[in-house]
């Protein structure tokens, strides 16, 4: 098997969906292993790159099955909960049942997406207590203990998430952070993925997935939307009106949680600590060559035409 034949688990949320077109793009042939299969068609177009094959995190022996002769495995799995006693959660027990899952003797590499603040001890100069990357952590520990080559990439913000998050035409930024944020995007991230299958020099490791310039959160979502689309507004959402709509709404305790964090948070520039960018490659766009990149090319008009 070549190493651009790559099972992918988690393409069909926000960040799989464009890094496997990215994928794509390089010449990539994906086994994306999902549970809702129409879903999964209608995403990609039924494009002869993808093939597309009926897996459950919850159903081992369906894992089985879909990982067969999987020799390079890329995890886009992501957590969102704010409880650390959640019965299930796809980046611990996810993890747990892929492993088992597996085939020791045929695969070669195992890459992760992760957080920034899942990375090492990073979070430990933090008192805020996150929970998704307390789970993260966990789930990373079992991938380390396996004895199978693995290549962690723990990621800042993503630009395209200026994109995902709008609400009716408009991004909310909650409460006044100043502290910068070394935004990646799906493209650049997508390059550090490609150059790290197969990498001996990746094994074993953890990388920072970052920008190389830094921005405060509302000016960074103000000029990128500025140049992706007239249509998209940028607001301030004051933490006071989180709060109390976390009190009535299930879903949004977890906003709350995340915008805590966030905001409690800062964020260091630590790809030269620890290579990314001599191992995995420079980024290659910076904020507004990448807005003007995907305006040009009609990345998201399946998603900007919902919002």
């Amino acid at each position: 098997m070549q190493q651009n034949i790559i099972t992918v688990i988690g393409v069909t949320g926000n960040i799989g969906v464009p890094v496997v077109k990215n994928l794509i793009s390089a010449d990539f042939r994906i086994k994306a292993i999902v549970r809702n299969t129409d879903k999964a068609k209608k995403l990609f177009d039924c494009s002869e790159h993808v093939e597309i094959v009926k897996g459950d995190l919850r159903d081992l022996k369906s894992l089985q099955s879909a990982l067969k002769n999987t020799e390079y495995l890329y995890l886009n799995l992501s957590t969102l909960t704010a409880d650390i006693n959640v019965p299930f959660a796809e980046e611990r027990e996810g993890i747990e049942n892929i492993l088992n899952a597996l085939d020791k003797n045929t695969i070669k590499q195992i890459i992760q997406i992760s957080g920034l603040g899942a990375l090492d001890n990073q979070d430990t100069q933090n008192t805020f207590r996150f929970i998704p990357n307390i789970i993260r952590k966990q789930g990373q520990k079992l991938i380390k203990e396996s004895g199978i080559p693995y290549t962690i990439l723990h990621c800042s913000w993503f630009l395209d998430s200026f994109v995902f998050y709008q609400r009716k035409n408009v991004y909310s930024v909650i409460g006044n952070n100043t502290n910068p944020i070394y935004f990646t995007n799906c493209y650049d991230f997508t390059q550090h993925l490609i150059n790290a299958i197969g990498n001996e020099k990746a094994f074993f490791k953890e990388f920072p997935i970052q920008g190389k310039n830094g921005y405060i959160h509302s000016t960074a979502a103000k000029g990128f939307l500025a140049v992706l689309s007239e249509k998209s507004k940028v607001k301030t959402l004051p933490v006071a009106i989180i709060k109390l709509l976390a009190i009535f709404i299930k879903e949004m305790k977890f906003v709350k949680h995340m915008s805590d964090y966030s905001i409690s948070t800062s964020e260091s520039h630590l790809v030269d600590e620890y290579a990314t960018y001599s191992i995995l490659g420079k980024p290659h766009f910076d904020l507004n060559d990448y807005a003007i990149w995907l305006k040009e090319n009609q990345f998201y008009n399946y998603l900007m035409d919902k919002k």
